[in-house]
């Protein structure tokens, strides 16, 4: 029997979220000689006890229940928001995580002493997770699931070419032999990975507007400008290919990266989250709406984790398991999208969301949380080696 489950009007979640947002509205404090002063990004963005690991793992388990439907259903299957937004719930979720990696990625940068110190905590961050992921699918998923005897599985050069291609993140391979032929969507294993593409990306322009001077507030403006034209003169409809997928991933980025550079000047308000929605919910049908959606968005995504709501913050005590939910939530659909076959998006949801989960706890526990902590010694021994090249310097000289 399959549910129905009506289009959510943007309108819907303004009345929904209203009294939620009036929990943190646009508070004040108290600055020279007792004058109030409205909260800004800056009052809040100097240490780690925000609601952002909570937004993040919110958003992994959207991209989680909006791939259930075309993993289900098939490709071209209506997936939650597209009809009421013009947005799938995935590419929503997917806009948060830009324009918060935008902001923490430029400040990574602004607080860095060297480019190899910044780089090496990228990498840290997005390639030990992925290594065993791309591995696992390989070696212990592909050999399990695959439709070949498994002297053909092993001795197919793609099985072979699956991790190295996959670390490139550019003409990225999403099958492997014999494995999920019979999947309504297709024989991808993991296709949220075309995203880490463009985040690197970002991190790249990241460091090459730093070395420019261009995250400067003076100049930060020509930055926008070409974000904003992006996303507007590239035709804006759900599957539009490089250009589209770099204009809607680029423009939440280059926001969140504003937040940062202007941090002493954009407030932290619920309110004003709230009216950015609202004004995006009316322009639905407007040439600016893309614009407005990823502004609304980004802000929305900003302010709820800058925000002193009661009891989010309880949520850090726990890791990070965003980042493992997001890369292993698609093969787990995919296993479950052809041994339930025919499953419903619902079902798949609620069978997926605890086995991704489990996989993300120890991804973080044991991978991740590891790498993260280990390049700090890395990086303390590579300034090292850095000192005592400049100190041999003046030695060999003389």
């Amino acid at each position: 029997m399959k549910i129905y489950f009506p289009p959510l009007h943007p309108f819907a979640v303004i009345s929904v979220l209203f009294p939620f947002l009036r929990l943190s509205r646009g508070r004040c404090l108290r600055g020279e000689h007792g004058v109030r002063k409205p909260v800004v990004v800056a009052d809040r963005a100097g240490g780690r006890d925000n609601n952002f690991n909570l937004l993040r793992m919110i958003a992994a388990s959207a991209v989680l229940v909006s791939h259930a439907y075309p993993l289900t259903l098939g490709k071209g299957a209506a997936e939650p928001l597209l009809a009421s937004t013009g947005y799938k719930l995935g590419t929503t979720a997917v806009t948060i995580f830009f324009a918060v990696s935008g902001f923490f990625i430029t400040k990574s940068f602004d607080r860095r002493n060297s480019i190899p110190d910044f780089v090496l905590a990228r990498v840290a961050r997005i390639y030990p997770g992925l290594i065993v992921v791309l591995t696992l699918s390989a070696l212990l998923l592909g050999p399990a699931l695959t439709a070949l005897p498994l002297g053909r599985y092993f001795s197919d050069l793609h099985t072979w070419t699956y991790v190295p291609r996959n670390l490139l993140l550019r003409s990225q391979q999403w099958a492997l032999p014999g494995l999920f032929l019979d999947a309504p969507q297709g024989p991808a294993v993991n296709g949220s990975l075309w995203t880490l593409y463009w985040e690197v990306c970002c991190y790249g322009l990241v460091m090459l507007c730093g070395l420019c001077r261009l995250t400067r507030p003076a100049f930060f403006p020509l930055i926008l400008c070409l974000a904003i034209g992006l996303i507007l003169f590239v035709p804006q409809s759900e599957g539009g290919g490089l250009a589209h997928a770099a204009s809607i991933l680029s423009f939440p980025f280059a926001l969140g990266a504003a937040a940062y550079v202007y941090r002493n000047y954009v407030p932290v308000s619920g309110l004003l989250a709230l009216a950015l929605l609202a004004l995006a919910a009316l322009c639905r049908w407007t040439p600016a709406y893309p614009v407005l959606h990823a502004l609304a968005i980004s802000y929305g995504a900003l302010w709820f984790g800058f925000a002193s709501i009661p009891g989010l913050r309880a949520y850090n005590r726990l890791g990070d398991y965003s980042y493992g939910m997001y890369i292993y939530a698609f093969p787990v659909e995919q296993v479950i999208a052809t041994t339930l076959h025919p499953a419903s998006p619902w079902v798949m949801t609620v069978i997926g969301f605890p086995v991704t989960l489990v996989l993300a706890i120890a991804s973080w526990t044991w991978i991740e949380a590891p790498a993260l902590a280990n390049r700090h010694v890395l990086a303390a021994q590579l300034r090292l080696r850095r000192l005592r090249a400049r100190e041999a310097e003046p030695a060999a000289a003389s």
